[in-house]
């Protein structure tokens, strides 16, 4: 079980660096890089054929939300600020070195717990939905993960034509820098607060949520043998696991796996349904 993570960071990876060559080279030089668009939901749904979006919303309804882990571009990045967040602490913690906001005085970079989710999320969705539907597919793209990083290549790869900036203003500068400037501060707020774009914002993030909390397979607590040590919780950069309820918000997790692996218990999992409790009498080495 605990193999699950290594297999998606492994997977991360291999697409993240499709995407860097497809975007910032082109597929003249790597032409397996154009493998990178091909299975991304946006451009499939947008193509004549829509056979990844198809794939990805059947993988979801399965797995849950494996796209957000191992495909999406925007994922990996701000997976790369959540393992800086972990050096960071471990370098603090070592220190004995506390970090504060000078704003509000709280704690910086501590563990994530677990947060409700923000109504704000669907009210995204549907001004996107909307300006799809009136034909503003210029503005929409500009909350599309894919859109704002092929925003962001775009001097440096200049047959990407079709990024925000250009559609909207004429301008490539403008995409370039609207590319650059939005998924810095995407990283920065993972490097800060986990992934929330993913969980409040992405607007596909937002329809794969709806999806994956009635998946198949699930990500579960057992009750009986968890020992609330809160590894998983504070693990958890969508802030989807509440170890006190012994609840998991399968639409939010974006099955990073992480949790699966610091768990000493065995008492989180990914299975097939939800838990059965078992005799409260009982203990696991019965």
């Amino acid at each position: 079980m605990k193999d699950l993570r290594t297999i998606r960071i492994f997977l991360t990876v291999i697409f993240f660096a499709a995407t860097v060559a497809l975007l910032f080279v082109g597929r003249g030089l790597i032409p397996m890089a154009s493998a990178a668009a091909k299975v991304q939901i946006v451009p499939s749904a947008l193509a004549a054929t829509i056979g990844a979006t198809g794939f990805w919303l059947v993988a979801t309804i399965v797995f849950g939300r494996i796209y957000c882990s191992t495909v999406c571009s925007m994922g990996a990045i701000q997976d790369s600020a959540n393992w800086l967040r972990r050096q960071i602490r471990a370098v603090l913690r070592a220190r004995g070195v506390e970090v504060r906001s000078p704003f509000t005085g709280r704690l910086m970079l501590r563990s994530y717990s677990f947060r409700p989710r923000w109504r704000g999320r669907k009210v995204i969705l549907f001004i996107y939905l909307a300006l799809l539907l009136a034909g503003a597919s210029s503005l929409a793209c500009l909350l599309e993960p894919w859109r704002i990083l092929k925003a962001a290549a775009a001097d440096v790869n200049p047959a990407l034509s079709g990024h925000p900036g250009m559609m909207i203003v004429g301008d490539t500068t403008f995409g370039v820098v609207y590319g650059i400037a939005v998924t810095f501060g995407i990283w920065l707020s993972a490097l800060l607060h986990g992934r929330r774009f993913c969980t409040n914002v992405c607007p596909i993030g937002t329809v794969l949520e709806c999806v994956a909390e009635r998946s198949v397979y699930r990500i579960e607590i057992d009750p009986d043998r968890c020992v609330n040590c809160m590894r998983c919780e504070a693990i958890c950069k969508a802030e989807a696991i509440d170890v006190s309820a012994r609840l998991v918000d399968n639409g939010r997790c974006v099955r990073c796996f992480d949790c699966l692996k610091v768990c000493n218990d065995d008492a989180i999992r990914l299975q097939r349904g939800n838990n059965r409790r078992a005799n409260p009498l009982l203990t696991p080495n019965s």
